[in-house]
């Protein structure tokens, strides 16, 4: 079975969801689940941390494209940290690299958004 691990932290007042494991069909529903809950909480932005995830499918690219969208939607700022090949490579090739803000590690996506 894979598992997902999430655990949320915070960061001045900036939810900060850091992901383990795989994002797959199984497992990419209560992501987005998670991530519209705390984007209707109106935090100041929202930072999702890939830097734990094994497997990333278009599920995992289908919450992204969402959480921006409902994010964009509500005028919060999203941030989507990653610094493997497994996460950024589906997300330059199918473009939503372009869609989303990504960085390579978590405090520089704070100063960014918070900015």
């Amino acid at each position: 079975m894979n598992q997902l691990h999430q655990r949320t932290t915070y960061v001045q007042s900036i939810p900060i969801v850091a992901l383990t494991g795989e994002i797959d069909m199984m497992s990419s529903a209560p992501v987005t689940s998670r991530l519209a809950e705390l984007l209707d909480h109106k935090p100041p932005a929202l930072v999702v941390d890939l830097r734990e995830v094994r497997f990333f499918g278009s599920e995992g690219i289908r919450a992204l494209v969402e959480t921006q969208l409902q994010a964009d939607e509500l005028g919060i700022r999203f941030g989507v940290v990653s610094d493997s090949r497994i996460v950024l490579r589906p997300l330059e090739m199918t473009a939503v690299d372009q869609l989303l803000s990504l960085f390579t590690d978590v405090d520089d996506a704070v100063t960014a958004l918070s900015a």
